[in-house]
């Protein structure tokens, strides 16, 4: 987090502006038994809950958060923060834009699930949809074809009689390819279809990690409210929403309740470091 310097002045201010939406609707939505809740926006675009997707197919939300950061060149465009319910009231959430999801499950690696349905189920998924794909970009159904040509031109030079014969018996064959092609792309289109009329959401397959004692969290409110206050003090209208936002990011977690004790270190250093940068900047 860089602050900013207030024009006119060397002084550095620190401004938070998080892009946080409200959604218009939001759903959950029943996928093999476990929920998933999603959202749509204004713009008519649909999201999923990045922690409720994990928890339904058995990922470490963690882990995918942060792998979400590094393929940001990819998945920039389609993941937003979304201010959805929970039942500590509404908080910002990372979601992912619906029609993304494939890519963003077919990059999992399955040997770091640890739950057998979650990766039997997570299997399944990458096997349709690279057929779904490889059908989209006409990689099986060109491949067919070639072969399904050499083998005419060899039986042509052999015996010329049976040409027609061969040429119409190729065709059945491709038309019988294209059909079943056409079939798994039908299943898969319904599965999403299905994904997105549904309700609910999954339990956490994930062992559960060590979270703030309440003396920490004391400390961390306190460190909080000195930095808000801070930043109050240069014109900062409203500086807790982008303070959490900041720390919910550098711990990869969606709300500071759930911040591991393991990140606690990291969490005071960065804050006490704010706090400090602008008191010396009080000084001069």
């Amino acid at each position: 987090m860089t602050p900013p310097t207030r024009k006119g002045s060397k002084n550095p201010i620190m401004s938070y502006q998080p892009a946080v939406f409200s959604p218009q609707r939001e759903r959950k939505i029943l996928f093999r038994g476990k929920e998933i809740a999603t959202a749509d926006l204004k713009d008519g675009k649909g999201y999923v809950s990045v922690r409720s997707l994990c928890e339904a197919f058995g990922l470490e939300q963690r882990s995918q958060r942060k792998r979400l950061m590094r393929q940001q060149g990819f998945f920039a465009p389609y993941t937003a923060m979304i201010l959805m319910s929970t039942p500590g009231g509404a908080q910002p959430t990372l979601c992912l834009m619906c029609w993304s999801v494939p890519a963003f499950l077919m990059g999992v690696e399955l040997e770091r699930v640890k739950d057998d349905q979650a990766r039997s189920l997570l299997k399944a998924f990458m096997e349709e949809g690279q057929a779904v794909l490889a059908e989209h970009f006409g990689i099986s159904e060109r491949g067919e074809i070639e072969f399904m040509r050499q083998a005419i031109a060899r039986m042509v030079v052999e015996q010329e009689s049976y040409e027609e014969a061969i040429a119409k018996k190729v065709e059945a064959q491709l038309a019988e390819i294209r059909q079943a092609h056409e079939e798994k792309v039908q299943q898969i289109r319904t599965a999403f279809s299905e994904l997105r009329q549904q309700v609910a959401r999954l339990e956490a397959v994930a062992v559960p990690k060590a979270r703030l004692t309440p003396e920490q969290l004391g400390q961390l409110r306190i460190l909080v409210a000195t930095l808000g206050t801070l930043l109050q003090e240069r014109g900062v209208a409203k500086p807790y929403p982008g303070i959490y936002m900041d720390i919910t990011r550098l711990t990869g977690v969606s709300r500071s309740e759930d911040i591991r004790q393991e990140d606690f270190p990291q969490v005071v250093e960065f804050l006490e470091r704010q706090v400090k940068a602008l008191t010396v900047a009080d000084r001069k």
